[in-house]
């Protein structure tokens, strides 16, 4: 009936909206590349289906429009303990073999249970989403087999924290999730698990195959000038490739202020995240056809470091400026790019503009909603002036060193680049 498929699909929301939570809190401290990769397009997928349950709940439950956590924060709290795994391999393996395969379960079990036709809504979107669940898992498990693989080292701890939550999960009574009333999770041992208590890595982790530098370019440091042809080129993409940074803050900004945020700031700080992840594989994807290995490519996490000893509203105003910043740099770069006959150049800064236009509105509405709902007086010029302030303290502690370094990346690059850059795009 009606009211228990509106308390069902209430707790499948919850469970999404956890979900996403616990990629994006993971996504800065993860080091694998792939992995580091697929997150933010796996949450964004998650958070479309969390988006798609809330409206279905809202028509079954009209003209009541509040979802709160009420009765079924203990579901909350026993899905949201498994992201305090001990580390990337044991997070990234138990979502793989054990939590998105029951939240696939769960969804398949709705749908054999619900009237396709009255609940037909219902039915066409969880349809979808079984799908995506098949595809999120097959590439999650062929990550977590190749990261096992490449860090033996990890796979202990990984497989004891993915058995104690398999037990877990599998402690759940069955059909558990069906009826008005939820019923008593399972214990969940964190410590006795390997687990420990989840902090979010303030500092971006890079995977040891690539470049791994304090300052990826030298105007990471202090301002130089773009140039032009080449040069232009390699650095457009040297820097959409370090637009990591940008998805981590974004993830970081989503766990961080998700609680009390109202609905729709997970869909637009999870599309946020996924968008620059977008962006740093435009650069990635670059560099690779030019013939670059990932060794010879620099990576760094200084924009991300910036936010490391501000408060959650300062990092969201760091990425929110940065975007104002630059965004100018998108459609000169897209018609300088298209001039040159650098085609794919141009189309990879054409749709980079397009997201930032939408990036900056995020960044407009969230800062005011936060600093209106904190209540002490802080405009958007103060949180600017401590972004701002953030960044250039980083800057102003380049050593002779790090300057040495970033000059050196700069011609190595160049020097190869020119023997394998075309302008053919």
């Amino acid at each position: 009936m009606v009211a228990e498929s509106a308390d069902v699909l209430k707790r499948f929301y919850l469970l999404e909206r956890e979900l996403v939570r616990m990629q994006a809190g993971w996504l800065p401290a993860i080091e694998c590349w792939e992995a580091k990769l697929a997150l933010p397009e796996l949450l964004w997928q998650d958070a479309l289906v969390a988006r798609q349950l809330r409206e279905r709940i809202l028509e079954l439950r009209y003209p009541e429009r509040r979802i709160g956590v009420d009765a079924d924060r203990p579901l909350v709290d026993f899905y949201g303990a498994f992201t305090a795994g001990p580390n990337e391999l044991a997070f990234l393996m138990a979502l793989a073999r054990v939590v998105k395969p029951q939240v696939r379960a769960l969804f398949a079990d709705y749908l054999h249970a619900a009237d396709s036709l009255d609940d037909a809504p219902s039915a066409q979107f969880l349809q979808h989403a079984v799908i995506d669940l098949d595809r999120q898992i097959e590439r999650l498990d062929a990550l977590v087999s190749d990261l096992a693989g490449r860090r033996p080292d990890l796979a202990p701890a990984a497989g004891r924290w993915t058995r104690a939550v398999g037990a877990a999960v599998a402690a759940l009574p069955p059909r558990g999730f069906h009826g008005r009333l939820l019923p008593a999770m399972p214990d969940f041992d964190v410590v006795a698990a390997g687990g420990r208590p989840f902090v979010v890595s303030r500092i971006g982790m890079r995977d040891r195959r690539f470049h791994r530098v304090r300052y990826a370019w030298p105007d990471r440091h202090m301002p130089q000038p773009a140039g032009e042809g080449v040069q232009l080129q390699v650095r457009q993409a040297v820097h959409h490739l370090n637009e990591v940074w940008a998805a981590e803050m974004a993830a970081a900004c989503l766990f961080d202020l998700l609680e009390d945020a109202p609905h729709d700031f997970l869909d637009d700080a999870s599309r946020w995240c996924f968008d620059e992840i977008r962006h740093c594989r435009m650069g990635y994807e670059r560099l690779k056809d030019w013939g670059f290995a990932e060794d010879e490519m620099p990576l760094d996490s200084f924009s991300y470091d910036a936010g490391e000893k501000t408060d959650a509203i300062v990092r969201l105003g760091i990425i929110y400026f940065f975007e104002t910043t630059y965004i100018h740099t998108k459609p000169a770069r897209a018609k300088i790019f298209g001039a040159d006959g650098d085609r794919l150049g141009s189309h990879d800064m054409d749709f980079d503009w397009a997201d930032e236009l939408i990036h900056t509105h995020y960044g407009n509405k969230w800062l005011a909603h936060f600093l209106e709902r904190e209540g002490a007086g802080r405009k958007p010029s103060d949180i600017k002036a401590l972004a701002e302030q953030s960044v250039v303290t980083l800057q102003q502690s380049a050593t002779p060193a790090d300057r040495a370094a970033a000059a050196a990346i700069f011609e190595d690059l160049m020097a190869k680049a020119r023997a394998r850059v075309a302008h053919s795009g």
